[in-house]
């Protein structure tokens, strides 16, 4: 199984998918296990809201846009506003500048439409468990590290 950078463990490698739908769910969780991810599922924001001390630790969250209820960016904004600072990855096939701002404003990384480009979505995803630059470093232009207006993958 592979293991991160500086030899991480699989619990340093934990991911969240959030998305309604159980079979891309499913799918998503196939792929990345498959890549030596130890992802975690949960179909929507309340169950991740309830049960949101579990995920702490995570460090990269794949997040659907569209849900019942409350839509990937307002469980984003409740999440942001208990301090939860893991990565966020969008996946929308509903994506307009309005809401790529939005997404922008509230640190999602990386958007990317649907239908998804799954070597992309890895890749992404692969970036945030590279070790950081140190503090003196440049970082300007490195894949992952923000997301500007209207940037869509």
């Amino acid at each position: 199984m592979p293991q991160g950078a500086e030899g991480a463990s699989v619990k340093a490698r934990e991911i969240l998918i959030i998305d309604d739908d159980p079979s891309v769910r499913e799918c998503y969780g196939r792929l990345f296990r498959r890549e030596g991810y130890e992802p975690r599922l949960e179909p929507g924001g309340v169950s991740v809201e309830r049960n949101l001390d579990e995920y702490r630790d995570v460090r990269v969250v794949i997040l659907d846009y569209r849900m019942p209820g409350l839509n990937g960016l307002e469980l984003l904004r409740r999440l942001r506003g208990r301090d939860f600072t893991a990565a966020v990855v969008l996946v929308t096939a509903f994506a307009t500048p309005e809401m790529i701002e939005e997404a922008r404003r509230l640190g999602v990384r990386r958007v990317f439409s649907k239908p998804v480009d799954i070597s992309r979505l890895l890749q992404a995803v692969e970036e945030f468990f590279i070790p950081r630059m140190s503090a003196g470093e440049e970082e300007g232009g490195r894949p992952g590290e923000g997301l500007p207006t209207g940037a869509l993958t």
